[in-house]
């Protein structure tokens, strides 16, 4: 009984620190962010800044919210780059607690050091300040997740319309949320060889019926194929989803909580992308749920290998990131920008 009881309370004061690390922390990286400490891409100054008038003036409805959000400026002064940034941190802090907690890990060391370290990595940095309604949306998907994952129905509904309403790309991923949180209720009682073989049928199903839907109401006369951006990470990211599947039949825990379901279902959906030419949406796409399977993948190990997959994991992430440029092509942007004098600042 005292044994018991003695968890509640460290599980109670882990949440409680965390959850002010995390807010301390999202406050921190937003002002250095909004700064432009890390400098800013190309799409924040010609999306978010010189296109800002004609971007509020003709946001189609799905990406309406998101332009408001990122384009905001009050007095002269760019706010909305500083709220996209605390928004994406916070939502990353709460979405690595949640699933280290789900492994029953506890340590505020290990959490702060992999949350500093994921939100140094490429699907966040690009996300501040250059895809900032993808990052908008990104941040609201993790926060469905969440509340899919905790079984607070209430909360995944309302969170779900500003991932929709952010970014066009949003309504795809809420759907498969929606449908695996529904699949695993479902098939909770079922055996795990039962539940891999429904879901991988369903999934099946996912995929052919939003190819079929891409060409009656999206691909139409005169499409056109998008090109790579940068270096080309579609193949890693089929390959990371078709491993994901694969494993899914001999590890149950992909499969037993409609968090790691979601990202299963999320891998059939958005493979049409990239099947019909759509190049760069779908590494957008990638970078989105990069940090989940990252974190997904890692419930196949027990506590202390989850501890050490993790830090690595995000490690190599980090080095990546260094390594296509991502903090230097920010850095040569707001260089170039401030040398000629065109924004302030």
């Amino acid at each position: 009984m005292n044994f018991i009881v003695s968890k509640k309370l460290k599980i109670k004061k882990y949440i409680t620190f965390s959850s002010v690390i995390i807010l301390l922390v999202a406050i921190l990286y937003a002002l250095i962010v909004g700064w432009g400490w890390y400098g800013f891409g190309s799409d924040y100054y010609f999306a978010y800044i010189q296109g800002m008038e004609w971007n509020q003036a003709n946001a189609k409805p799905f990406d309406y919210l998101g332009f408001r959000i990122s384009t905001l400026t009050i007095n002269g002064f760019h706010v909305g780059v500083y709220i996209v940034t605390f928004i994406i941190t916070l939502s990353t802090g709460f979405l690595i607690r949640e699933c280290i907690k789900f492994k029953q890990s506890y340590s505020l060391i290990f959490f702060l050091l992999t949350f500093l370290i994921a939100i140094h990595t490429w699907p966040i940095i690009m996300s501040t300040s250059n895809a900032m309604r993808q990052g908008l949306t990104m941040s609201f998907i993790f926060l469905t997740l969440i509340s899919s994952f905790r079984k607070n129905y209430y909360w995944m509904i309302f969170f779900s319309p500003f991932a929709i309403f952010t970014h066009k790309s949003g309504l795809f991923l809420i759907g498969c949320i929606f449908v695996a949180t529904f699949s695993s209720e479902l098939l909770k009682t079922y055996s795990h060889k039962i539940k891999a073989i429904i879901n991988f049928l369903f999934g099946i199903f996912l995929f052919i019926l939003i190819y079929y839907l891409f060409d009656i109401f999206i691909i139409k006369d005169g499409f056109v194929t998008t090109r790579i951006i940068g270096g080309d990470f579609r193949w890693p990211f089929v390959f990371i989803g078709f491993v994901y599947v694969i494993l899914s039949f001999f590890y149950k825990s992909l499969l037993d909580n409609s968090f790691s379901l979601s990202l299963y279902f999320m891998g059939f959906a958005i493979l049409p992308v990239l099947m019909h030419g759509l190049n760069w949406q779908y590494e957008r796409f990638g970078m989105v749920i990069l940090i989940p399977y990252i974190l997904s993948f890692g419930f196949i190990f027990n506590k202390r290998s989850y501890k050490i997959y993790l830090i690595l994991s995000f490690f190599l992430l980090y080095l990546l990131t260094i390594y296509t440029g991502m903090y230097s092509i920010g850095l040569k942007y707001y260089n170039e920008v401030e040398s000629i004098g065109k924004f302030n600042f």
